[in-house]
């Protein structure tokens, strides 16, 4: 059967070169590497492969299924223009793309007869020589010197602003705005009517989407001609976001690499294989010297001719009417567009798991930096007990040595005159010796923590505001969080911010300081009773020696018994005070333990609630974001993978 569909094209452009020196000439001019037969065109992905087994309207049915379910994917990932995106990947421009695909399958019978076969020529830059490939391809020999010019300059007579020129079969030479008609016998030697499209060169490299290249994606047969020393290999293959992909997926793409030098053409065409992701149809040619060879023995371009048939023959295959042929030539566009809109689909869904992983990474730092300002503040701010230098505990105990030496002073014997002054003694003490280097240490960390925590908020805003619009973590929510953190009353951080356990502590003392003044009061009248006593005893034994009444104890006894009584009772008197200055240091001990906690919950509270309540709070929104966003990166990654095998099948 290929055997017959061969000859049915090859013959008119064997019968050009007229001798055997003719295809010396094609030999030397045009070096054909990697052209695809049919068998090799089958062994292609069956994404755009026409199974000869399904009938041409259930292959058309089964695209528009899979084109519709893709029509309505594309809005949920792609992003639109006016995000300034690039337009490989925008929603408008796939959405127009297969808006002309619908309209190519949904045609009816009748208007068929009227489709042709576009085969788009693009030049990679202006040194690509596409324009005189077109020119070799379409000049005759035979043909009259006025067609031949009016090939030769076709663009200098195109109307201004146009970028592109459609060129299709006519009787007569003539043209209309940007449509040339020529009687080219080269348009006539498929099976089914052609329009070429010529697009102009540009002097960059730099390929972009614009109302002439659009027409490129969509073509039935893109014709990409790239100079390898102007324009790199790699930079036309590679599928990335920063440069756009041309429309190499399309199976009928044909890559001419224009050169006059083919000794290494089998190494390039290698090392085009692995760069493309498919069996990329790859020719060597060499544009002018065809050209000028047409002037003494007409190039046919055969390489160049018999890639563009190769793409008629699967679609040829049972023998169609050439509106058959362009129907199923359309078709295998159609699903080459859907399987490009799914290809940008998967890169803007990469883009979004890159994006995620950025977010991730941003926090991970930022809570890096809050763990280890965490882990580094309780030790530069009270020191290491490993280390010996507690702060708290040094602190304490320097204040009880100055207390100590007030209160060892205030001695029994000194409360009989200054016992209405233990209050203010021991305050007094107190308040003098109580942490007073810590209370100034305190203030100065506090000052360090107000500069962390401006730091650590310049540092959430820079995260977050890393993140602009349309990124779906640009949260305007987060934003709004933070300003209302920030303008908060209780959010800047004073300089007492550390020291009100301090105050609060030493306060406490005031009760212990109150019921040693009491105990005080309580042993002078202890020892001023005990002493009277004594003295009333003796007085009363001298008073009945002198007969005065019968105490019935001799004086030297009742001298003894007084003296014994005051003794005791001072004695008892001096006991209780040392148990009251006792108790009062085990109040002490208790405030301080109590003080040490204070002051490292205080920290500890300050920290989380001052110092890291921003980062902390943007890094959980943020993170928030990034698993809901994670989810939907899956979930339509997903469906892109259901719609590419659908697309794949062979039903």
């Amino acid at each position: 059967m290929s055997t017959c569909l061969v000859s049915s094209f090859r013959p008119p452009l064997l019968a050009r070169s007229h001798s055997c020196d003719a295809f010396s000439v094609i030999k030397y001019a045009c070096c054909t590497v990697g052209r695809r037969t049919v068998s090799r065109r089958a062994a292609l992905s069956t994404s755009v492969a026409v199974n000869s087994a399904a009938k041409p309207e259930d292959v058309r049915h089964h695209t528009l299924t899979v084109l519709h379910k893709t029509t309505s994917l594309l809005p949920r990932i792609l992003p639109s223009d006016i995000h300034g995106k690039s337009r490989s990947v925008s929603l408008e421009f796939w959405n127009e793309s297969l808006d002309n695909a619908y309209e190519d399958l949904t045609k009816s019978a009748s208007s068929r007869g009227e489709d042709k076969i576009r085969i788009v020529v693009y030049a990679c830059d202006d040194l690509a020589g596409a324009e005189d490939l077109v020119t070799a391809l379409l000049e005759d020999p035979f043909a009259s010197e006025s067609q031949n010019e009016r090939i030769r300059s076709r663009w200098k007579s195109l109307q201004n602003g146009r970028r592109a020129i459609s060129i299709q079969y006519g009787t007569s030479v003539s043209d209309s705005g940007s449509i040339l008609n020529i009687s080219s016998s080269w348009l006539q030697q498929f099976p089914g009517p052609i329009q070429l499209i010529e697009l102009s060169s540009s002097r960059s490299a730099a390929f972009s989407i614009n109302d002439s290249t659009k027409d490129l994606f969509t073509a039935d047969i893109p014709v990409i001609v790239c100079n390898p020393a102007s324009t790199p290999l790699p930079s036309v293959l590679p599928y990335t976001t920063d440069s756009p992909p041309l429309p190499l997926t399309n199976p009928h793409a044909l890559l001419i690499i224009s050169s006059a030098s083919t000794s290494y053409a089998p190494e390039i065409a290698a090392r085009v294989k692995t760069l493309a992701a498919h069996d990329l149809s790859t020719v060597f040619v060499d544009p002018s010297r065809a050209l000028k060879g047409l002037q003494t023995l007409r190039s046919n371009v055969a390489s160049v001719t018999r890639a563009v048939a190769d793409a008629f023959l699967s679609a040829d295959a049972a023998k169609n009417s050439p509106s058959d042929v362009v129907a199923a030539l359309h078709t295998q566009t159609a699903q080459s567009l859907i399987i490009g809109s799914l290809a940008a689909c998967r890169s803007v869904l990469i883009q979004a798991e890159r994006e995620a992983d950025v977010v991730r990474s941003g926090t991970s730092a930022l809570r890096s930096q809050v763990e280890e300002a965490k882990a580094k503040v309780d030790r530069e701010v009270f020191g290491s007990v490993v280390d010996g230098g507690d702060e708290i505990r040094k602190a304490v105990e320097h204040a009880q040595k100055d207390v100590k030496v007030v209160m060892d002073a205030l001695t029994w014997w000194k409360l009989l005159w200054r016992v209405d002054e233990v209050r203010e003694i021991v305050g007094s003490a107190v308040d003098k010796a109580w942490c007073r280097d810590l209370e100034r240490k305190l203030v100065f960390h506090a000052g360090r923590l107000a500069g962390l925590q401006q730091t650590f908020c310049d540092s959430s805003r820079a995260l977050l505001s890393s993140f602009t619009p349309p990124s779906p973590f640009h949260s305007p929510v987060l934003h709004n969080t933070l300003a209302r953190i920030s303008a908060s009353p209780s959010y800047p951080l004073s300089t007492t911010a550390l020291t009100v356990p301090l105050h609060a502590r030493q306060h406490q003392l005031e009760f212990p300081t109150s019921r040693l003044h009491a105990a005080a009061q309580r042993v002078v009248l202890s020892m001023g009773g005990s002493m009277f006593g004594g003295l009333g005893v003796a007085w009363a034994g001298w008073a009945g020696q002198l007969g005065a009444f019968q105490f019935g104890m001799g004086l030297e006894t009742a001298v003894g018994a007084g003296m014994l009584g005051a003794a005791v009772g001072i004695r008892w008197a001096v006991g209780s005070w040392e148990k009251a200055k006792k108790a009062w240091w085990r109040d002490w001990d208790r405030v301080g333990e109590g003080l040490e906690r204070d002051l490292r919950a205080t920290l500890t509270r300050t920290i989380d609630e001052h110092v890291v309540v921003v980062p902390e709070t943007v890094c959980s929104g943020l993170e928030s974001l990034a698993a809901q966003r994670k989810e939907e990166v899956e979930e339509l990654q997903e469906e892109v993978a259901a719609l590419e095998q659908e697309c794949n099948s062979k039903e």
